[in-house]
């Protein structure tokens, strides 16, 4: 089975990142002064970005070294690949023809925003009402319901529809692609997927799940409150321009276009932003986006339908700044290096 997914993307960032291409100038709003600051402590000297580190996770004396090192997120287990920091990793020995297959001078791109691009989620409480989930694409590589999503969950915008519904009391993860809600309150999807949170567990190989590798989507987006916190501890996930047909733990599904063993990248490659390069010059919440691709990196989880990659997967929020967004385009594929992996599985 062979599937392509296409991502959607805040169509200004998409275009300010290929600016230099268009040949033309992209302008936006002032930034705002930054986020509201719960944690600023009194006292403390707040500037234009909305507070200082010190009551973060960065350390407001290093650009890069966070005060924690707990990787508890109540994402899957600490040991859960997610979960795992792959910073001192052997190099793969492709790792240079991946980051060409790619696009080494490609620039990364925050696929979300503050106008609700990207993929947005639902935390629910214990005793959400559950509904009627059907499958019309892949019922048979899809969890049966009913899934505890509420009436107004919301759905990703664009031609993906991802539904993402977090249930951390009962510790599970809900999602579906492509979905739409029904009159009365049920929902239907081209398929869908539930994981136990508590558990490593996979789908069953060569099964999709909401994501084009079979993976989990929620445990690898740019999560607000994370940046907020000044501390990602796992795992992000981005999208390609084109993949192979295989894939590699801890992916399950491959939806690639490309030969088994070519140079194009299989579903589940980690890729990381390497040591050597400098992030001192982001602002702090860039920083700590920044920080996370190093110290666990990203995985290739989709692709994007187009002749682009590095689309860094991310929740939107109103507090968001576009501007700020922006500035992760400075980085290209040639400041990455693929990690180590395991033997190729064909689809």
């Amino acid at each position: 089975m062979r599937r392509f997914r296409f991502c959607s993307i805040a169509l200004s960032l998409l275009l300010a990142a290929c600016g230099e291409e268009l040949g033309g100038s992209i302008t936006f709003p002032v930034p705002r002064s930054g986020p509201r600051d719960p944690v600023t402590m009194p006292g403390s000297d707040a500037g234009a970005d909305g507070g200082s580190t010190a009551s973060r996770g960065l350390d407001a004396g290093s650009s890069e070294a966070p005060t924690s090192s707990g990787s508890d997120n109540g994402i899957f287990p600490p040991d859960s690949a997610w979960n795992t920091r792959i910073d001192d990793a052997p190099v793969d020995p492709r790792s240079d023809a991946y980051i060409a297959s790619m696009g080494a001078s490609g620039k990364l791109v925050a696929s979300w925003d503050e106008e609700g691009h990207g993929l947005p989620y639902v935390e629910v409480p214990d005793g959400q009402t559950k509904v009627a989930v059907s499958f019309w694409a892949f019922p048979k590589e899809s969890d049966p319901g009913p899934y505890p999503i509420p009436w107004n969950a919301p759905v990703q915008i664009g031609s993906d529809g991802h539904v993402l519904v977090v249930d951390r009391t009962n510790g599970w993860l809900y999602e579906l692609f492509k979905a739409s809600r029904n009159a009365d309150g049920s929902w239907q999807a081209s398929n869908g997927a539930k994981w136990n949170l508590r558990t490593n567990d996979r789908r069953p190989l060569r099964w999709t799940s909401a994501d084009a590798a079979g993976m989990p989507v929620f445990p690898g987006i740019v999560r607000h409150d994370e940046v907020e916190a000044g501390w990602i501890s796992h795992a992000l996930r981005f999208a390609i321009n084109r993949s192979q047909r295989g894939f590699v733990w801890p992916a399950s599904h491959a939806a690639g276009s490309c030969d088994l063993g070519s140079d194009c990248p299989p579903m589940g490659l980690r890729v990381r932003l390497k040591k050597s390069v400098d992030i001192s010059g982001f602002s702090w919440r860039m920083r700590v986006i920044l920080l996370a691709l190093k110290q666990y990196g990203m995985f290739v989880a989709d692709n994007t339908g187009t002749d682009d990659s590095w689309w860094l997967a991310g929740a939107p929020h109103p507090d968001w700044s576009d501007q700020e967004l922006l500035t992760l385009g400075a980085l290209h594929g040639s400041d990455f290096e693929v990690v180590a992996h395991g033997d190729i599985q064909p689809q």
